[in-house]
């Protein structure tokens, strides 16, 4: 488990051995990782667009999008730079919906985002509850997913979801919900978030948030005026990160911030699960920081800690920039600005 640290100790961390170095001899995809944002319907093209635009921004090599046919066309007019792939149907479609295309694209993925502009339709919400069963099954849970939005109601609603999750290996689920989602997932978890747990010297909010990190074997990382992210490792840990952000709230701040999180789970896949500078450190990272032991769960947490810090330098340079006229894509093209800030090469 991560000790206590500062913000400036947990971010030299994250620097040091979260993000792996550019090197001539790596290829396409193997330091900046390869992420798939999966949602976007006929009326919702926005969010899947920021989530995946602000993953290329902080320097993920190969970003796709699956989504409903009804919004390529348009997800693909807003950047040459994004892969999309109309492979989600909905139940009004008459035609199978292409399971096969889906399956033989996420073999190649490292990480992916399930929730932006997904909507609730029945047959797109049945696509993703095949996906999460595809991941678990196929990939036996490796595959780290980032659930937001229409993918969070879904685990709220659908308890053989609730059970696939609680299958994945820890830390390979995250949660990022907010006010609404989290009160939702706490009442289908069977926590009460305005019930106060007495023996715990912390407040309500994160005795729930705890209690959801657990009972889904989930890392959760709760919006809000802070954001606090819950680890399954222990019901006492919580990191908060409280960085100045803006006063101002847009709809698509989140999709921002699921597109940070994958990207520093892609980084954090190399340096652990695909050992890309084992060679260089003779077997070990001594990059710094040698004395900390980190499992995969810790990079999940740091990971989430760092695309908080990302979004959040976003939100406030934006609002101090356009004041109540900022829009999201006022914070999400500074995405790769704020990057290059924190975490220098």
């Amino acid at each position: 488990m991560l000790p206590k640290l500062s913000h400036n100790e947990l971010i030299k961390l994250i620097s040091k051995r979260c993000i792996p170095p550019l090197l001539p001899r790596f290829y396409k995809g193997q330091a900046g990782g390869r992420v798939c944002i999966i949602g976007g319907c006929e009326d919702y093209t926005g969010a899947p667009y920021f989530s995946a635009n602000a993953t290329a921004l902080m320097g993920c090599d190969l970003t796709h999008v699956i989504c409903e046919k009804d919004a390529a066309t348009v997800i693909k007019s807003y950047t040459p730079n994004l892969m999309v792939h109309p492979y989600l149907r909905t139940s009004k479609d008459k035609h199978e919906e292409e399971f096969e295309k889906i399956e033989m694209l996420l073999k190649r993925i490292h990480v992916i985002v399930i929730g932006p502009g997904l909507g609730r339709d029945k047959g797109m919400l049945d696509s993703i509850k095949k996906i999460i069963k595809l991941v678990l099954e196929k990939h036996e849970g490796m595959i780290p997913i980032v659930i937001d939005a229409d993918g969070l109601f879904l685990i709220s609603q659908d308890e053989e979801v609730r059970e696939m999750l609680k299958k994945f290996p820890m830390g390979r689920i995250i949660l990022t919900p907010n006010v609404v989602e989290f009160k939702r997932l706490s009442e289908s978890v069977g926590h009460d978030p305005e019930e106060k747990d007495e023996e715990k010297d912390i407040s309500s909010n994160e005795v729930t948030g705890a209690t959801i990190a657990k009972r889904l074997n989930c890392i959760v990382v709760q919006k809000g005026r802070e954001d606090r992210i819950f680890s399954p490792q222990s019901d006492s840990f919580v990191l908060k990160n409280d960085r100045e952000g803006s006063c101002k709230r847009v709809g698509g701040q989140g999709d921002t911030l699921t597109g940070t999180i994958a990207c520093m789970l892609a980084f954090s896949r190399s340096m652990h699960d695909f050992k890309l500078c084992e060679d260089e450190n003779n077997g070990k990272n001594k990059k710094g920081h040698d004395e900390l032991k980190l499992e995969w769960i810790d990079f999940g947490v740091l990971s989430c800690y760092a695309g908080c810090t990302v979004t959040r330098e976003c939100s406030r340079l934006a609002f101090k920039e356009k004041g109540r006229a900022m829009q999201t894509s006022d914070i999400n093209e500074r995405v790769g600005q704020v990057y290059a800030k924190v975490f220098p090469l």
